[in-house]
């Protein structure tokens, strides 16, 4: 079967501007349309790869979230890349648990290949094998000359493809961790698990290396260099926000201070405009984490909203 003759194709046609050859073209030679370039980490860990795609792949790909992938399932233990959800719907869940235990998994999205999509999309929709395909080429970028073709930081549908792809996983950690009065869940390739109960966490690393190891299509592997399990006599962070002996999840008190003092001397203008933008910025999102401290900090220096700054 050709590709112009299924459903899918159709109704790609459709949706975009291009005629029929163009639309062949684009989505037969997708993999390779992406230009690659290299940011460095935090802390000197090296550098991320970021391939981005052409706008005519970004074009496909944001209409393929939007009409064809918007039903695929994500599981409830899923806090990043969901709209409404934040960081904060990943800490806070575990802020009041005594222990707790930080995973990683190396190279998240690359290591998401194109066999893990067509498996999943076989058990899990009615797109046929050619439709599939077309999906694939869609979704995934090809590295290099090589034949492997993958997951990309820097494409617009990756994240929910991946959160689709975890599913299998995500579920049966969870049921797991449930027969263990442990908490689940995940920010992209960061995951948290939390109990009071002693000596529970080393079981449940010990189960995330055996799924990984079972669910094989998925390609994964955890980032020992960041695993970290500790309780609530040593300090606990997550995701950027620091868990509270009280059972809450903020900023921490060092980023407060810092804002204090910022905004302390905006209100002398004493910032640069970059700064001042900055300082606007840094403060939007922690309103999303705790409005009432951003509100009474406003507040204080005769600022109504974050905007009058």
């Amino acid at each position: 079967m050709s590709i112009a003759t299924t459903p899918l194709f159709h109704r790609l046609l459709e949706r975009s501007p291009f005629s029929e050859h163009e639309l062949v073209v684009l989505i037969a030679t997708a993999p390779s349309r992406y230009k690659t370039h290299y940011i460095d980490k935090r802390g000197g860990r090296g550098r991320r790869e970021i391939s981005q795609p052409t706008k005519e792949i970004k074009f496909l790909q944001r209409i393929l979230i939007r009409h064809e992938l918007r039903d695929l399932a994500v599981h409830d233990a899923v806090a990043g890349y969901r709209r409404g959800l934040s960081i904060l719907d990943h800490a806070q869940p575990h802020a009041s648990a005594r222990y707790l235990l930080k995973l990683d998994f190396a190279d998240f999205f690359p290591s998401l290949k194109r066999g893990a999509l067509d498996y999943r999309l076989s058990q899990d929709t009615q797109y046929s094998l050619v439709e599939r395909w077309i999906l694939c080429n869609l979704l995934c970028r090809r590295k290099g000359t090589t034949a492997t073709y993958q997951l990309s930081i820097g494409a617009p549908s990756s994240p929910l493809v991946s959160n689709y792809l975890m599913y299998e996983f995500d579920d049966r950690i969870t049921d797991f961790c449930n027969t263990k009065a442990v908490r689940y869940t995940r920010y992209a390739d960061d995951l948290a698990f939390s109990t009071s109960q002693p000596s529970v966490l080393d079981d449940v690393e010990s189960e995330v290396c055996r799924l990984i190891q079972e669910l094989k299509y998925l390609g994964l592997s955890l980032n020992d260099a960041k695993t970290t399990n500790v309780s609530t006599k040593r300090r606990r962070t997550l995701v950027g926000l620091t868990l509270s002996n009280d059972g809450h999840a903020s900023i921490g008190r060092a980023a407060k201070r810092e804002l204090r003092q910022a905004i302390y001397r905006v209100s002398r203008s004493l910032l640069s405009p970059p700064e001042t933008a900055n300082l606007r910025g840094r403060l939007a999102f922690t309103y999303a984490i705790d409005p009432d401290f951003v509100t009474q900090l406003l507040s204080r220096y005769g600022y109504e909203s974050i905007a009058d700054i």
